[in-house]
């Protein structure tokens, strides 16, 4: 990884194909709150602008599955994933444990397409990332082509869960979803960020272009936002990708 202002962490895959991109620390602002607050236009501002973006575009997140294509500034509703296609404009996802996705790629005419994926849980097993790479490829994209980062997020290590969200996995995803739990002394644990590989992967994204951070924001020290670790008083950090 790389930083930006101190506060802004980058990743060499995006940088190295020009992508203005990157996700806040704990440093950066604070994006906890009401989506249409003006707080929250004033913190996009200052994230878009300090990646070099004209403007950013972002959601109510809501744990789920709608994947939304944007092509203006600011509140774009409710939905867990936003692409575009619009120069300048970036997609801003904001967590606070939550993986955040981002992925760009190229058109046939050369021309560029990102977005970005919440990935909690709930959006997950509604296949919040495989539907993203889906409304990306119809928009044009060559899923084969597609460079991918997963954010600083809850990990394997910390993300415990009920069995009932196993279940819930098992029926939206197949069985195949019992390899992203593990049974340990202290209870089972959710790997977010294999369920969500094996979704790109499917979809026809190369391995080798998905860059997973692997920090852990529970357990990874204070430098990210986690519910887990600090209840309501956990502020929310976010990740831009735009071009």
């Amino acid at each position: 990884m790389t930083s930006n202002e101190g506060w802004l962490q980058q990743a060499p895959l995006l940088t190295a194909e020009n992508w203005r991109h990157g996700w806040t620390t704990s440093e950066g602002p604070d994006f906890r709150g009401d989506p249409t607050s003006g707080d929250i236009v004033v913190g996009v501002t200052e994230l878009v602008w300090t990646t070099g973006l004209e403007v950013g575009a972002w959601a109510h997140q809501v744990h789920g599955g709608r994947v939304l294509e944007v092509t203006e500034r600011g509140f774009a509703g409710e939905a867990d994933a936003l692409w575009s296609v619009k120069p300048g404009l970036g997609v801003v996802g904001r967590s606070a444990d939550c993986p955040l996705i981002l992925v760009g790629g190229f058109r046939p005419d050369g021309s560029r397409i990102w977005g970005f994926a919440h990935a909690s849980w709930r959006s997950t097993v509604q296949g919040i990332t495989a539907g993203l790479i889906l409304a990306m490829t119809e928009g044009g994209a060559d899923p084969a082509g597609l460079r991918a980062v997963i954010c600083p997020s809850a990990g394997p290590c910390c993300y415990e869960v009920r069995d009932d969200v196993r279940q819930t996995a098992l029926k939206s995803l197949g069985p195949g979803a019992a390899w992203f739990f593990m049974e340990k002394s202290e209870g089972l644990f959710f790997n977010l960020w294999a369920a969500n590989i094996a979704q790109m992967k499917a979809a026809g994204v190369a391995e080798e272009h998905i860059f997973n951070v692997n920090h852990c924001t529970i357990c990874g020290g204070d430098r990210y936002p986690s519910h887990r670790r600090d209840g309501d008083q956990a502020g929310r950090f976010a990740a831009v990708i735009g071009f």
